[in-house]
Formats: C-alpha cells, structure tokens, sequence
C-alpha cells in the first residue's frame, strides 16, 4: 500500500500557486517581472489594490516585504539559482498607497558558495523610493 502512495505522489505534478507571482492564484499579488540577463536587474511595475491595505488607503508592511522579496527570488531563479529566503532586510521610507502605480526594481549582488545576496526597492509614481531590501539566499541542493 505504502509502494502505491509513493507513486500516486511523485505522479503528481503540483500547480504552482506563489502567492508573489502565480497567476493561478487568484489570492496572490501575480507579479510580473522581467530579468534583464546583461545587466542582472529585475523590473516591473504594479499597482497594489485595497484588498492589500494597513492603514487607509497605505500598502501593509508585510505586502512591501513580499513584493521585495519576490522580485530578488525571481533574479534567483533567472540565474538558474534554486533558492529559498535566508534573511530580508527592509528598510521602510515612507508609507505607499494602495491604487498608485509602483516600480519594481531589483538586481544581483554575489554569489558566496550557498548564500546569494540581491538588493531591491520600490518607488512610487513621483520616483521616490518608498522601501528598499537586502536578501540572503540559500541555494538548495538539486
């Protein structure tokens, strides 16, 4: 019986539902960002709806880390890097507001034997920077 499950599972092929960036969550942010390989930056823009608010009308902290999180795993995984998240570090500046356009930048720090280090921020519609990140990743074994 055990022998059945264990093939049963494997077979199983799961639906990628990140809440950053899969666009089959319909729960999620479906981020969209695009790796420039010569450069080694990460960039996108979005625009965050009410349904992610803190306080009235301000993006929650915790939306901000994602998004920053997300768009420095996703250089990551550009780089052919398997990663998971070892350390963030944010940095907020001032509060963004829900229903503003945003932009999203990241880019590729160094790679130090398992642990990969990206930077990221996020500006509002005026260009002011509204949160920075730094990030730690560990590279998982294949």
């Amino acid at each position: 019986m055990l022998s059945n499950n264990l093939t049963y599972m494997k077979s199983t092929v799961r639906e990628n539902l990140s809440f950053g960036s899969s666009p089959d969550n319909p729960d999620g942010l479906q981020l969209k960002i695009t790796f420039d390989e010569d450069t080694k930056t990460a960039y996108g823009d979005y625009t965050v709806p009410e349904k992610f608010q803190g306080s009235p009308d301000v993006i929650h902290p915790g939306i901000i880390a994602t998004i920053l999180d997300e768009i420095m795993a996703k250089i990551n995984e550009a780089m052919n890097f398997k990663t998971t998240t070892g350390e963030l570090t944010i940095r907020f500046l001032q509060p963004a507001q829900v229903n503003q356009p945003l932009h999203l930048r990241g880019w590729f720090v160094k790679k130090n034997k398992k642990v990969i280090e990206n930077r990221a921020e996020i500006e509002n519609e005026i260009g002011k920077i509204v949160a920075r990140g730094k990030g730690k990743y560990i590279e998982l074994d294949s």
